[in-house]
């Protein structure tokens, strides 16, 4: 199956998130069914995280079954990629390497995925973090990815 895009795990939060600011836009990405998302694994675990986490600074809250639910339906129209163990340990080797610290790492592994499979477009809404690691990979948001 050929990939147009991979969805960074932002983007899949306001696809299923419907409290987030960015969900009708993102969610119409999933509706044109001319175009081939894929999502990386370490996506959902990233995605699952936010959507269920608890505290004053938790903007979804949302019980892990409904979370993981949502996360399916999103599975289930998307490519599922990722990177095999030892890239995902070159990965942070050579974050590492060039400095990076916290959690930019989840960005990085996002990119590299996207690099190892050939996927020219990563659609996000931090086109800047994105855009700083991976010069080469065409980064947009998904406004921006509509109208390419």
């Amino acid at each position: 199956m050929k990939v147009d895009a991979l969805l960074d795990s932002n983007v899949v939060v306001a696809i299923v998130a419907e409290a987030h600011e960015c969900h009708a836009v993102s969610l119409g990405l999933l509706m044109d069914t001319r175009t081939a998302f894929a999502v990386a694994a370490h996506s959902y675990a990233e995605a699952f995280c936010t959507l269920t986490r608890r505290g004053d600074r938790a903007p979804f809250q949302i019980a892990p079954d409904e979370a993981w639910t949502v996360l399916e339906s999103v599975r289930a129209v998307t490519a599922l990629i990722g990177l095999t163990a030892a890239q995902n340990f070159d990965a942070i080797r050579d974050y590492a390497r060039g400095g990076g610290a916290g959690a930019r790492l989840y960005d990085k592994l996002i990119g590299q995925s996207a690099g190892v499979h050939g996927i020219p477009i990563l659609v996000t809404w931090n086109v800047a973090h994105m855009r700083g690691l991976f010069p080469r990979l065409n980064v947009c948001t998904p406004r921006q990815y509509v109208h390419l």
